[in-house]
């Protein structure tokens, strides 16, 4: 049985489309006897059988656990490592041992000495501007905050599970967040989540600009060409702008917005110009540029503190949530 399981692993990563296809429903279909051949694949991250590898092993499912466990416990010694991240991305550290949970927040904490800023994504985010950690958390009433690096908590609160229901006894579904305060940069800290921000972007900023004087969200949606900026001060709306908001814009323009209003009898007047900005600056990042700080630019910014990660109800901990974050 060992070589057929083999011969399908061969197959699943160097044969052609349709028998790799076979060669995965195979796989799947034997069950917990293929976890052992199918962990290896996991320790290359550019390789062809990654994908698939992990495909099979959340097609296994809960079945998987107690032997990926048992192998963090037993060994062999060179699964230990992707059986903690098949662990992860099967059953979040709800499936982790205590010793591996220490062991990943000792990790943490050392990455955290010397981390080097990164670029962040520019795909939804909130930026608040001398807000204090406790101040973000207490505006958005977030719970389980922890120390993490920025790559870990993009991982978190972008890229993988970031959000789950919540049923309570007598009570209506919810959903629980993972939210994702990073570090200072230039003095501002961004705020990621994107089932959170999705769901629950007016309310954020509003709570953040009445304990931080003033928050903004920004949307960049490449995907239906959306773009939206918003700027709230003392928890009311100052300034927006929504590509299919109706009406498009709310509030009197800024100062940055007024300076590149061209005016009709200026000697520089250029039309294509004078169209652009006629009504206000409809780019998040462009406002951002002029307003607060841009994700794509803080690898040069100042950096002070560290990330945190936090969650949106108290009964649910960061374990509850699937994948195996990067750290």
């Amino acid at each position: 049985m060992t070589d057929d399981i083999r011969t399908l692993i061969q197959e699943l990563c160097e044969a052609s489309p349709e028998q790799s296809d076979a060669a995965e429903q195979a796989l799947c279909a034997l069950g917990t006897r293929a976890v052992h051949e199918l962990l290896p694949l996991l320790s290359d991250p550019t390789g062809p059988g990654r994908l698939r590898a992990l495909s099979c092993l959340g097609a296994i499912g809960s079945e998987a656990v107690p032997v990926l466990q048992r192998i963090r416990r037993e060994g062999p010694g060179q699964l230990r490592r992707p059986a903690l991240e098949a662990l992860g991305e099967l059953a979040g550290g709800q499936a982790l041992e205590e010793r591996d949970l220490r062991a990943v927040d000792r990790l943490v904490r050392i990455k955290l000495i010397d981390e080097r800023s990164e670029d962040l994504p520019t795909g939804r985010w909130i930026a608040v501007n001398t807000g204090q950690v406790d101040d973000i958390v207490s505006a958005l009433g977030l719970h389980h905050t922890r120390p993490a690096t920025v790559e870990m908590g993009i991982c978190a609160a972008v890229e993988f599970e970031n959000s789950v229901e919540l049923h309570l006894l007598d009570e209506p579904m919810e959903h629980a967040y993972r939210v994702f305060i990073t570090p200072q940069f230039d003095g501002w800290r961004l705020i990621y989540g994107d089932d959170f921000i999705n769901d629950h972007w007016a309310w954020a900023v509003e709570k953040l600009s009445s304990r931080c004087e003033q928050a903004h969200f920004y949307l960049v949606d490449d995907f239906d060409g959306a773009n939206v900026w918003w700027v709230a001060q003392n928890g009311s709306d100052r300034r927006g702008y929504r590509t299919y908001g109706d009406p498009q814009w709310v509030g009197e323009p800024m100062d940055f917005e007024r300076s590149l209003m061209v005016n009709e009898d200026d000697p520089i007047y250029d039309a294509a110009e004078h169209a652009d900005y006629a009504e206000g600056v409809t780019d998040p990042e462009s406002v951002a540029s002029w307003i607060s700080i841009p994700p794509n630019t803080v690898s040069i910014a100042e950096k002070s503190d560290h990330g945190w990660l936090a969650v949106t109800h108290q009964e649910v901990p960061h374990e509850r949530f699937k994948g195996a974050l990067r750290i």
